[in-house]
């Protein structure tokens, strides 16, 4: 298990192991998930969804340094364990105002009505959008990453679905002007974070729709990646986080153990297999990823980090009871998508099935921390 515990630099900052807790949108969590994984022996993790612009209904943001004293005892405590900790800076992809005002009106309608109109603001809210208001959302990822780097964040990654998503899709973009090019705004944010934190770690979730198997709505074409990627790494990429395109049905981007066509672990792992062809930076491979013998064959076959979530959640101790030799002691993952994804629908914190079990029922040894 000697490569999943080698130390990596990406851009200025060193990983004690190649262990990534992937971006998860954790609903109403507080930040304890994220403490236990970092005392689990993760070597970094991904805080997900922080939105650049004030994110509907009050969710945690970047737009202001309000949550600037929280986000820093999260991260304090992670680094205590020698976990570093990467802000995922993201613009929704739909006009955030209306749907605030929509899903506070009290004639906002049915649940299923609100779901309706919030997917006809995606569908049109890229082409909408005006040149001018376009710069000024690639500028306010920029102000994100300065507030990022200032509250002790050690990276920022780009997350390159949502609105950067749309544009990088022809189901969204039928711009007539120079955007209608899939690469110019992302290739634009990623100029924006330089200008403003140059020396800072900075990576991209690069999503990408398979086109053959039509999985994914936005984000790039796997026929744009050898285009897209340089392109990318030229403007200051130092690393990439690679998974399937969003804008489509849940069960697809985050797949249970039962879909039929991403069965199986590493379902994701040759969408960053090709990224790996075409990049010259570390890329992280993610998507159901859970056996220290696979996670170990991954990084043997060229790949450089192992992004896991639903893992992580069922036992944040993965990597502890891996490196210590207790891999019996790990409960895995069923992918049943019960007390996680459903959960982060319902906006509650993501939890696990497998936690409601005794322990004598998830696992029959126990490791010694090394912490």
């Amino acid at each position: 298990m000697n490569t999943l515990f080698q130390p990596i630099s990406i851009g200025g900052i060193s990983l004690k192991n190649r262990i990534v807790f992937a971006p998860t949108s954790l609903g109403g969590g507080d930040g304890e998930l994220y403490r236990a994984i970092a005392a689990g022996g993760a070597g970094l993790i991904v805080m997900a969804d922080l939105s650049v612009v004030p994110s509907m209904l009050g969710a945690p943001s970047l737009d202001s340094m309000k949550y600037g004293d929280s986000f820093k005892s999260v991260i304090d405590d992670c680094h205590r364990h020698g976990c570093m900790v990467s802000a995922q800076l993201f613009h929704p992809e739909y006009d955030v105002e209306a749907m605030t005002s929509l899903y506070r009106s009290k004639g906002a309608g049915s649940p299923a009505d609100v779901r309706a109109k919030l997917s006809e603001s995606t569908a049109h809210y890229c082409d909408e959008l005006t040149p001018s208001r376009i710069e000024a959302i690639t500028e306010a990822f920029g102000t994100a990453a300065r507030r990022a780097e200032a509250m002790g964040f050690d990276m920022v990654q780009i997350h390159g679905d949502r609105l950067i998503g749309s544009f990088t899709s022809p189901v969204f973009n039928h711009r007539t002007d120079g955007y209608r090019d899939h690469a110019r705004f992302p290739v634009d944010v990623v100029r924006a974070i330089r200008r403003e934190v140059p020396d800072m770690a900075l990576d991209y979730k690069l999503t990408i729709r398979m086109e053959e198997q039509k999985l994914g709505r936005g984000g790039i074409a796997e026929s744009e990646v050898e285009r897209l990627v340089p392109l990318l790494e030229e403007a200051g990429v130092d690393s990439f986080h690679v998974s399937l395109a969003n804008h489509t049905d849940i069960q697809d981007t985050i797949p249970a153990a039962s879909h039929p066509k991403l069965a199986g672990e590493a379902c994701f792992l040759p969408l960053a297999q090709m990224v790996k062809s075409c990049s010259s930076k570390p890329v992280c491979a993610v998507e159901k990823i859970q056996r220290p013998e696979t996670a170990v064959r991954i990084l043997d076959q060229g790949m450089d980090l192992i992004g896991m979530s639903r893992q992580l959640i069922a036992d944040p101790s993965w990597p502890q009871k891996v490196q210590s030799g207790c891999q019996e002691a790990i409960t895995y993952c069923l992918y049943c998508n019960r007390d996680c994804v459903q959960s982060l629908r319902g906006g509650q914190p993501a939890g696990c099935i497998l936690h409601h079990k005794p322990q004598s029922e998830r696992s029959h040894k126990t490791c010694i921390s090394n912490d």
